[in-house]
Order: C-alpha cells, then sequence, then structure tokens
C-alpha cells in the first residue's frame, strides 16, 4: 500500500526512510521501486519519495491528482517544489553551519544550538510532542541528549536541513530559525487537494531520529482518514496501556553496588535490568545480585568484555567481545541464555549486526545523538541496510547525578523525556550506573540518587493514572519489539491480512495495538475490513 520510490544516488537516506516505514507499518505494507513509471501510481496509494528529481515530476503530478497520500524527503528541484506548494527555491545559509552546533554540557546544565525547530497550532502539528526543539541539544558532555532526538546538521548531508523555500500555497507545520537570521524556513509542509495530501520533510531522512516521527505515523495511519487512503500503524503500546517503561543499570564496574537500587525497585514490583561488563573484578556479591535481579523477574544484558569503543575498531573483535562476555554470564547464572547486549558508549559502526549475530545475538540497545545516526530509531525493530535480522531499540535518557538541574526541578528534562516518549506513544528507556570508588557519575551519595529515582519512580505513576503503564525489563521489551517486527500486513479486498508471530506477546497476555481511521483498536480488529 506504501510504495517507496527509491534511488541510488540517495540510498543511505532511501534505506533509512524505508526501514522506518517498515517498523511502523510491517514489512508487508512498504514496497520499494526505482521505476519512474507513470503506471505504478494509481488511486488509492500511499506514495513516497526521497530527494527526487525532475524525472519524478510526471509521478508526483499524477498522485497530486488521484486520492492519494504523498511523502516527500529532502531536497527537489523548483519545478517539483512548485507541484508542493513551495517557491524561492536557495541553500541553507552558510550561517546555519554554526547555528546548528553547541558547546559541551557542562556538569548540572544543558547545551543547546541557536538553530531551532518550531511546531505551529496545525492540527496535524500538535502530535509532536514538542512545541520546539534545538538542532543540536547535550545533557552530558557532548555525547547525550536526553530528550532522545538526533541531531539535525546544516551541512548537506542526509541528516541535514535540505533547502530553503517559501511555502507559497503549502501550509508550514514547523519552522527552522536561528535568532541571528530574522527569516524562518519552513521545516515540514502540508499541500492539500481536494484528493490528496502531501507532506514535505525539509530533510532527507525526515524524523526518523526523534518522536516528532509520531506526526508521519498520523499522517499516514488518520489524516483526512474520511476521503483519503490510510495506513494502519503499529505501536510500540500494547492494547490498554498508555505507555511502556523500561530501565537498567550499565555496569561498567562495581556490580554489586547496585544492591542499593535493586532494592527500591523491588519493593515496588518493577522489573530491574543490567548490563554488565565482565571484564572486571570477580567476587560473589556480584553474582549473587545478578541472580537476585533474574529471580525477582530483572534482567541479565552483555555489556561487552572490555568496554571497548565502537566494539573494539573491527567485526572480529566485536565478535570476541560479545561472545566472550554472553559466555562469562552463561557459566554463573545457569538457566539465563544471553541473547542482547548494550552496546559500550552505544557506538554501532556498520561491522557490528554481523559481528553480534555470529556471536549469537538477537539485538542489542543503542543510539545516541552523538554517534551512528542511522542507528539512533524513533521506533525500535531492524535496522536500515542490514540484512542480519537483529533488531535494537534507542535509549538516549541518562539518568545521573551530573544530569539534574540546579535552579530548578532537578530531574526536570528526564520527566520531559518520559513525558515526550508518553505522547509520541514510544517505549520509554533510561538508565544509570552503579557507584565505584572511581566514579560516581555526580550523585555524591547512594541516598541522593535513590532520593531522585524515588522522585522519577513516582511521576511516572502519576503521569500513568488514567490507564496504566507497563514496566518491561530490558529482554522483555526487545522481545516485544522483535513480536513486532515479525508482523506483516497485507492489503486485501476485505481488509487487511494478518502474518504474525505473537509467541511472547501470548505469553505475557499481551495485544498490539493499531492506529487507523482516527482510532486505536487491537490488531485483530484491523482484518475486519474497512
Amino acid at each position: 500500500m506504501i510504495t517507496i520510490f527509491a534511488d541510488l544516488t540517495n540510498k543511505l537516506a532511501s534505506d533509512v526512510i524505508t526501514e522506518a516505514l517498515r517498523r511502523s507499518t510491517t514489512r508487508g505494507m512498504v514496497t520499494v521501486s526505482t521505476s519512474d513509471d507513470t503506471s505504478l501510481i494509481v488511486d488509492g496509494g500511499v506514495f513516497v519519495f526521497v530527494s527526487p528529481d525532475h524525472s519524478r515530476y510526471g509521478q508526483i503530478e499524477k498522485a497530486l491528482s488521484l486520492n492519494s497520500k504523498i511523502l516527500i524527503f529532502g531536497s527537489m528541484p523548483t519545478d517539483l517544489a512548485s507541484l508542493c506548494g513551495l517557491s524561492s527555491i536557495g541553500g541553507i545559509p552558510a550561517s546555519w553551519l554554526d547555528a546548528a552546533t553547541c558547546q559541551s554540557a557542562r556538569a548540572y546544565e544543558f547545551a543547546e544550538s541557536e538553530a531551532v525547530v518550531r511546531w505551529h497550532s496545525h492540527p496535524l502539528a500538535t502530535f509532536s510532542p514538542f512545541r520546539s526543539r534545538p538542532f543540536l541539544r547535550f545533557d552530558f558532555a557532548n555525547e547525550w541528549n536526553n530528550l532522545g532526538y538526533g541531531r539535525i546538521a546544516a551541512d548537506g548531508g542526509p541528516w541535514s536541513i535540505s533547502m530553503a523555500v517559501e511555502a507559497s500555497q503549502a501550509t508550514v507545520l514547523a519552522s527552522a530559525f536561528t535568532s541571528t537570521n530574522s527569516e524562518e524556513i519552513p521545516f515540514v509542509t502540508l499541500f492539500e487537494t481536494e484528493t490528496s495530501s502531501l507532506l514535505w520533510w525539509n530533510r532527507a531522512t525526515g524524523g526518523v531520529d526523534s518522536p516528532e516521527w509520531v506526526v508521519i505515523e498520523t499522517f499516514l495511519a488518520c489524516w483526512r482518514h474520511e476521503v483519503l487512503p490510510c495506513v494502519p500503524v503499529v505501536s510500540e503500546i500494547p492494547c490498554g496501556f498508555d505507555g511502556v517503561v523500561t530501565m537498567r543499570l550499565d555496569c561498567d564496574e562495581d556490580i554489586a553496588s547496585a544492591r542499593p537500587l535493586f532494592e527500591l525497585y523491588r519493593s515496588r514490583g518493577l522489573p530491574f535490568s543490567v548490563a554488565v561488563k565482565t571484564g572486571q573484578e570477580e567476587g560473589d556479591a556480584h553474582v549473587a545480585l545478578l541472580k537476585d535481579i533474574v529471580n525477582a523477574g530483572g534482567a541479565v544484558l552483555s555489556h561487552s568484555v572490555t568496554h571497548a569503543p565502537e566494539w573494539g575498531g573491527s567485526e572480529e573483535a566485536c565478535f570476541l567481545e560479545a561472545r566472550t562476555s554472553s559466555d562469562w554470564l552463561e557459566e554463573r547464572l545457569p538457566g539465563v541464555i544471553i541473547r542482547y547486549a548494550v552496546s559500550p558508549f552505544h557506538q554501532n559502526p556498520s561491522y557490528v549486526p554481523r559481528a553480534l549475530r555470529r556471536a549469537g545475538l538477537q539485538g542489542f540497545v543503542g543510539g545516541i545523538i552523538a554517534n551512528d545516526p542511522e542507528m539512533l530509531l524513533a521506533r525500535g525493530g531492524t535496522i536500515p541496510g542490514d540484512s542480519s535480522g537483529l533488531i535494537t531499540h534507542s535509549q538516549q535518557c541518562m539518568l545521573h547525578g551530573d544530569c539534574l538541574l540546579r535552579n530548578e526541578d532537578p530531574l526536570a528534562i528526564t520527566k520531559r523525556a518520559f513525558d515526550a516518549a508518553r505522547k509520541a506513544k514510544s517505549m520509554f528507556g533510561y538508565l544509570d550506573h552503579p557507584f565505584s570508588p572511581r566514579y560516581e557519575y555526580g550523585w555524591g551519595s547512594e541516598e541522593k540518587r535513590l532520593a531522585m529515582h524515588t522522585d522519577f519512580l513516582n511521576y511516572i505513576g502519576n503521569a500513568g493514572r488514567d490507564q496504566s503503564t507497563l514496566w518491561l525489563n530490558e529482554v522483555d521489551a526487545l522481545d516485544w519489539i522483535s513480536a513486532k517486527m515479525q508482523l506483516s500486513l497485507r492489503k486485501t479486498e476485505r481488509g487487511f491480512e494478518i502474518s504474525e508471530g505473537t509467541a511472547f506477546a501470548l505469553e505475557r497476555n499481551l495485544e498490539f495495538q493499531v492506529s487507523w481511521r482516527g482510532r486505536n483498536i487491537p490488531l485483530s480488529e484491523i482484518a475486519d475490513g474497512e
């Protein structure tokens, strides 16, 4: 039902968009074509173009005349832009290069770029969980953005704002601006005809690395649903819940020092997860804690052997780090099979998926604003351009003492991150680290850390009072994402045909939820026809 018209000249961006749409709507709903044949544009379709050139003019013109939805990402020539209600095409001013950067964040503060995206009050734009967002922000050094989104560059690449335009006929949903440039640049626009809607995102990779991706999902699933074709979007949130939360500690040192925090979560009946760097001093107390975590319904993941940058720098080094770490954990935790990892530094060069698959793993947690932008995903699932079948989930909220704020609610950013994920219907994950003699991650004392975690747990509980928030340990969270990626919807004359792998969902008594035609409904109802 979704046809993506991809070009080899834009392969990276095309792969990124293709996989993002598969993660949202399932693999069965997405077809990829390189043809410029206008006969492929049919009534009732959804058509996607990534940085299209003039050869796509006939296809876009025809799609606008039919009952259709159209998504366009990135730059395009003047004649195509005019079809989309845009004019005065030009390049991004050189001054935006500096405006799109920022300094590192200092302890107890955050840093943000001068360049900002601001969302307007249009009904579709209000689905964005942010009213404004900088192109770049850091909460810890120059590595982490606790609000969860990626970097918008201004360098002309696939992660960059693409071009300067004016919206002559299109409606501006979001604008980009800087304080030193009085003119705003349309960043997301909507062009409507009687029979079609065209959404343009001024970035070749759209919003794939931000909770703002929900705007695209809403456009596909619900926009003008009375008259235009709609594509079902499968939520990361199961039926009956308003949010999913998972947490973990990355145990780089002194595993046993996590005991007080574990006891806090256990006292509340919440699953506790740890990712373990195995190449550290051994001790009975460390293994005892890991066993208690598993017995309490928590999870243990690999965090490599040595926590080497980029998993050691090669596919073979990554394989050895992953397999040796898993072996160490499985020897000490009888009955536990290590199937997932947390990537050291959240770094995942292109060889990582192959190496982890060779090591017997099924997925990993990664994705931060500082590196590997194609691995920072608004929706967990399969990886663009990868055929290994591994899945990943991005968790970019770090609950550390040195990320607390000084002059307001110390947890204001962390709470905003949870609220944004909840509004965007995204699984929310956050992390901390155990203490060690070397480093306390800015906490100062265990008492302060326990108090802040308690405050945050209370906030999550209060935020979910209308419905319930589902807590999953890290393994179950990744299993849920894996089960979601096994779903496949196909359009039929009667409605939709569902092919799915539901073992995990059935085991946990969970049901997939679908957004479609202005409603949130159980997946099982989607096969009943339109």
